[in-house]
């Protein structure tokens, strides 16, 4: 049981960057792959929403660096895979990385989602040009993001 004695119990802090690298590999389609079975993004979705994977909550000063460092990382993985989804040709592969950064939208925490929606929407801004890419989830995502538009610092 020593494996174990690294983490409190799941829904630890330093159990979840393991837990979504894991995801990552197991779950969410590869650029190049085959995209053989859609429902594997309700699974990584139920997943993430059920132990908050993409909300780096952390609290200052108890969470080991490391551990911080870790899951800033994971989350980075996680990005870079929904870009290059969204950069790839494949339609059920575009749809899968609108659906997932809408996702992503919903869940990331709040300094999260300022430091980065413009580069998101700017991803999301190619879709709603080709109509045929967009989902009813992806204008949820929108939804936040006008949401944060009077904030400090914000301005779409």
């Amino acid at each position: 049981m020593a494996a174990f004695d690294h983490f409190g119990n799941m829904y630890d802090v330093t159990f979840k960057p393991r837990l979504l690298l894991s995801l990552i590999r197991d779950h969410l389609p590869e650029e190049n792959g085959p995209f053989s079975d859609p429902s594997q993004l309700s699974k990584a979705v139920s997943l993430i929403k059920t132990h908050s994977l993409l909300s780096e909550s952390f609290v200052s000063g108890s969470t080991p660096p490391k551990v911080v460092e870790a899951w800033k990382s994971a989350l980075s993985s996680w990005l870079n895979r929904i870009f290059s989804l969204l950069s790839t040709t494949m339609p059920d592969k575009c749809c899968a990385g609108i659906y997932l950064l809408g996702i992503t939208c919903e869940e990331c925490s709040s300094e999260r989602f300022l430091e980065s929606y413009f580069v998101w929407f700017h991803k999301l801004l190619a879709f709603l040009q080709v109509p045929r890419y967009l989902t009813m989830h992806a204008d949820g995502s929108f939804v936040r993001m006008f949401g944060f538009r009077n904030m400090k610092g914000c301005s779409l």
